[in-house]
């Protein structure tokens, strides 16, 4: 499994040999992107890139009401996620344009008999161990449909940035002595941050077992801010991680609000009710390097705390079971 999620900045560049072969749409006025779980994180990464186009994030058998100017992109790794299925049938009634990425041979045959676009991707085993092999070839799909203009450079961006970061292993050592004996962790971060502390919370819920949410900037400070109070005496039994984009964070300047200095200032009010923080900032220069950079030490870190936790990260045996319809 580490070697596997390690191997992200791997995944992202041989996706780019798919480049000639990713189908393209014209005339598109909005995006849906339909998936569940690990193959589900596409349409939220998906959110955060794009910025000129309305984009929606489907993750059940529901959709929003479709227009032919939509397009749909369906990703199911394994090609048998029965709530993304439902929705590309329920997608089919309202548009034409709808590409399906999966490594599942029926899955590929399926959409050649219904005539629906297909990009069939590399078996990684995990769906949560690929996102490269889903996430770039989405990604293509929106620059060959001129909804993105520097998909492949980004891409190319993003796998030199996280070669880097694989290999700092102090900084992933401080993280897990910063979780363990914690039952629970807690991510913030801003609107870009979102999509990637999200993936936090899924990787270390699949793979190391541990309860974990995630709340997010401005927003957490009229509400959940607020539990961190003197008389909640698990407040030592939480690890708390801020991820931040200071490019982000910047730009959100309006009168005299400034995000920068008022996530700065719950830093120090969380640190002085006695809150360790760990805060981890985004590297690289387009949004998709920087978004990258934050989730991906969540994932190998992950991995790394499942086996300090003695805890084999292959096995869901409990999603497992909800799959095969146990009662």
């Amino acid at each position: 499994m580490l070697s596997k999620v390690a191997d992200l900045p791997v995944q992202l560049l041989q996706s780019l040999s798919l480049k000639d072969s990713i189908p393209a749409f014209d005339s598109i006025d909005e995006v849906v992107v339909i998936g569940m779980g690990g193959s589900g994180i596409v349409g939220d990464f998906i959110k955060t890139v794009v910025r000129d186009h309305r984009v929606h994030v489907v993750k059940s058998s529901d959709l929003p009401r479709l227009g032919d100017r939509t397009l749909a992109i369906a990703v199911t790794y394994s090609g048998g996620t029965r709530e993304t299925i439902a929705a590309v049938n329920k997608a089919r009634k309202y548009t034409s344009k709808i590409v399906m990425i999966t490594s599942s041979r029926e899955m590929e045959q399926l959409c050649s008999e219904q005539g629906i676009m297909y990009v069939r991707i590399v078996n990684n085993s995990y769906s949560r161990a690929s996102l490269g092999y889903m996430l770039a070839p989405a990604l293509l799909v929106l620059e060959n449909s001129r909804i993105l203009s520097s998909a492949c450079k980004d891409i190319k961006e993003a796998s030199d940035l996280l070669s880097t970061l694989a290999g700092d292993r102090n900084r992933l050592e401080m993280l897990k002595r910063s979780m363990l004996g914690k039952p629970l962790v807690v991510i913030y971060g801003d609107e870009f941050a979102r999509a990637a502390a999200l993936r936090w919370k899924q990787m270390l819920n699949e793979n190391a077992k541990v309860q974990c949410y995630y709340d997010v900037y401005p927003e957490l400070l009229h509400n959940e801010i607020e539990v961190w109070h003197e008389h909640n005496a698990n407040n030592n039994d939480t690890a708390l991680i801020l991820l931040r984009d200071e490019m982000y964070e910047r730009e959100q300047v309006h009168n005299d609000y400034d995000l920068y200095t008022t996530i700065n200032k719950s830093k120090r009010l969380l640190s002085s009710k006695g809150i360790k923080v760990t805060e981890l900032w985004s590297v690289g220069r387009s949004p998709l390097a920087r978004l990258l950079s934050l989730s991906y030490l969540g994932d190998l870190l992950s991995v790394h705390l499942a086996y300090a936790r003695g805890i084999d990260p292959t096995k869901i045996p409990n999603i497992d079971y909800i799959k095969k319809g146990g009662v």
